[in-house]
């Protein structure tokens, strides 16, 4: 990808990356979020988004970019997920702290990993979360999009559906 920087008079610098893409604010020097701007809220929240164009308010600081999203998990055990899928993000999962696993729709089996695994779950396939014990992961979507499909708006045909797809 080739990035075109242009300084502007506030000492930032401005990159176009597509006529697709709007353009990114990059800080001009080095940034940081305290443990102390988020820590408050990492036992009562599953997800401490760090980056991300989020569009729903989050109790914390965050930096807003559009290419990626990291976020911080705390999964408590049973806080499974429903069947899903992305579209165009591409998940990948750092397993920090516990076991998990998902049950994947293209081969029908159950993948467990455990603390220093590291998960890739390609746009396009359908899985649900099982936390059978505590748990804290590291994940990173690509890009930053909320577009996750669920079974009721999902209009695949699909051997896990556990909901009646709108307008079925």
């Amino acid at each position: 990808m080739n990035l075109t920087a242009r300084p502007q008079s506030n000492g930032r610098k401005t990159f176009r990356r597509s006529h697709h893409t709007p353009l990114l604010k990059m800080p001009a020097n080095v940034q940081s979020i305290k443990v102390a701007a988020y820590s408050a809220q990492a036992e009562d929240l599953k997800h401490i988004y760090m980056v991300g164009s989020l569009r729903r308010p989050v109790p914390h600081p965050f930096f807003r970019d559009e290419r990626a999203e990291v976020i911080l998990c705390f999964y408590k055990k049973g806080d499974g997920g429903l069947f899903h899928w992305h579209p165009e993000v591409t998940e990948y999962e750092f397993v920090i702290e516990g076991r998990m696993g998902y049950h994947s729709v293209s081969d029908g089996r159950e993948h467990w990993f455990e603390a220093g695994d590291m998960i890739c779950i390609p746009a396009g396939i359908c899985v649900r979360r099982l936390v059978p014990t505590r748990v804290r992961t590291l994940t990173v979507k690509v890009p930053s999009r909320d577009d996750k499909i669920h079974c009721r708006r999902c209009v695949r045909v699909c051997p896990c559906r556990v909901e009646k797809a709108e307008g079925a």
